[in-house]
């Protein structure tokens, strides 16, 4: 056999190896599979119900991803390979169908939903943002991908209620130049288990006036607003560590208090693979709270 320089390992031999570590990782998915199996058979025998996505379990899993991830294969192959095994898995749990918002760019959010869901996973298109909080409103285990847009044509986020859809999820999770699927959208889901643990709220907060032009300053982020002759509604994200109150109080200091303020959801704070721009937010978060 024909060695490689510095006795590094035969061709035959590393490819021998490839060969079992293939055998090794699908024998691997198919146990993590079993215990899928198991979960749902656990669940049934003790009476449990309610949604089946973690999307805090989820990000925890892709925090640890990136944390031990030491090699030339791109992190976002690995990205998209977990969320593939992530959402099978789910889907073995209870069957889901993503219903896409109709009115947005449908090839970019369809590169995100099978990026994040996987070609297995079945995908509706519905009219426009209302009809997708509507269908997954009704819905026990559907979900929504809604694309993100400065100014929305309507204040669909009206439509989120505490027992129906919510904001779950904010895609992309990883954050990174030049990254396929990167239409920035929103998931929404039914209620997630109330001991999910989620970095960011995001809010339904109205004006009859203008919209505040100091928000950012006050670690409030702008995810969307919609202008009517009423006045403004607007979707506000705030760190998870202020309380509803305080977040009332800065909407003030930016300029105007609300007239309405309610919590319509939240997500993981998103990874930024290159740069620090999330504890950036944390610190701005945390200096207007205790400046409270």
């Amino acid at each position: 056999m024909t060695q490689f320089p510095e006795g590094g390992a035969s061709l035959a031999a590393l490819r021998q190896r490839i060969d079992a570590l293939d055998a090794e990782l699908h024998t691997l998915l198919m146990e993590r599979a079993r215990v899928i199996e198991g979960i749902v058979a656990a669940k049934r025998a003790s009476g449990a119900a309610g949604p089946v996505f973690r999307p805090d379990r989820e990000a925890d899993m892709m925090r640890q991803l990136v944390e031990r991830h030491d090699s030339d294969l791109p992190i976002l192959t690995i990205e998209h390979l977990w969320r593939e095994i992530i959402t099978s898995c789910t889907g073995l749990q209870a069957p889901f169908t993503v219903h896409l918002d109709g009115s947005a760019d449908l090839l970019g959010l369809l590169d995100v939903a099978r990026f994040y869901f996987g070609f297995s996973t079945g995908l509706e298109v519905a009219g426009d943002q209302a009809d997708v909080v509507g269908i997954v409103a009704a819905s026990p285990n559907d979900l929504g991908l809604i694309a993100l847009t400065d100014r929305a044509d309507l204040p669909w986020w009206r439509g989120l209620t505490e027992t129906g859809a919510r904001i779950i999820a904010r895609v992309p999770y990883l954050m990174m130049e030049d990254r396929p699927a990167d239409l920035p959208a929103l998931v929404i889901g039914r209620p997630v288990p109330v001991e999910t643990v989620l970095e960011t709220h995001v809010y339904d907060a109205r004006w009859a006036g203008a919209l505040p032009g100091r928000l950012m300053d006050q670690g409030i982020e702008v995810l969307s607003f919609h202008r009517s002759h009423q006045g403004v509604d607007a979707l506000l994200a705030v760190s998870a560590e202020l309380p509803d109150t305080a977040v009332f109080e800065l909407c003030e200091l930016a300029g105007a208090e609300p007239d309405v303020l309610r919590r319509v959801g939240g997500y993981a704070a998103p990874i930024d693979v290159e740069g620090e721009a999330d504890e950036e937010f944390d610190e701005t978060a945390q200096t207007a709270s205790e400046g409270l």
